[in-house]
């Protein structure tokens, strides 16, 4: 098998530079579509139009940030880059999932039921677990490895560190937020490829 010419290697790196930039871009829009609803009582803004075109943009971008990652040849140990990508994979359905089962919930249910079902009750913090350990692991092993190594921007490592412990809490968009600004710093640094 040959090794891949100069240009071959600079088209890829411009290519997992967008999809990193684009995934950044979707997923901090869609969140910041379902933080903007927090103004609202939470049935209310579960039923919004926002809300589910927020989970899906939000889905998007996520996922495309997850394939990313899961492309990116770096100096990185691969099982940091590996974790991040998992984290995220959780991620992005649990954005999804939350826009339209809360969205069904709220048209079948009253204020009462809706924030007993999804507020009060520990099930559905139960699908959290995976993205917040798995994004908790893989970002802050990102972010200290990328510091000593220096293969990472230093302002996309401290984010990502950040990230790292906002993912414990169960709403995504925090972490997701940060997350995005990391990998979107890192596509502007132009991403290293080996």
């Amino acid at each position: 098998m040959s090794m891949p010419t100069e240009a071959e290697t600079a088209s890829s790196s411009r290519s997992l530079s967008t999809a990193f930039s684009l995934g950044a871009v979707f997923a901090t829009l869609g969140s910041l579509g379902y933080i903007s609803l927090n103004g609202f009582p939470p049935r209310e803004a579960a039923a919004h139009p926002l809300a589910l075109t927020a989970g899906f943009v939000a889905s998007v971008g996520i996922l495309v940030l997850s394939l990313a990652l899961m492309r990116w040849r770096t100096d990185l140990p691969g099982w940091t880059v590996v974790s991040s990508a998992a984290g995220l994979w959780f991620a992005g359905p649990l954005a999804w999932g939350w826009s339209t089962t809360f969205a069904a919930a709220a048209a079948n249910t009253d204020n009462a039921l809706f924030e007993t079902l999804f507020f009060e009750s520990p099930l559905v913090l139960l699908g959290t677990v995976p993205k917040a350990l798995l994004c908790l692991v893989g970002f802050l092993a990102m972010a200290i490895t990328g510091w000593r190594r220096r293969c990472v921007p230093r302002l996309a490592a401290v984010v990502l560190g950040i990230a790292a412990v906002l993912s414990l809490w169960p709403p995504y968009p925090p972490a997701v937020i940060l997350a995005s600004l990391a990998f979107f710093l890192i596509a502007r640094s132009g991403v290293a490829t080996r």
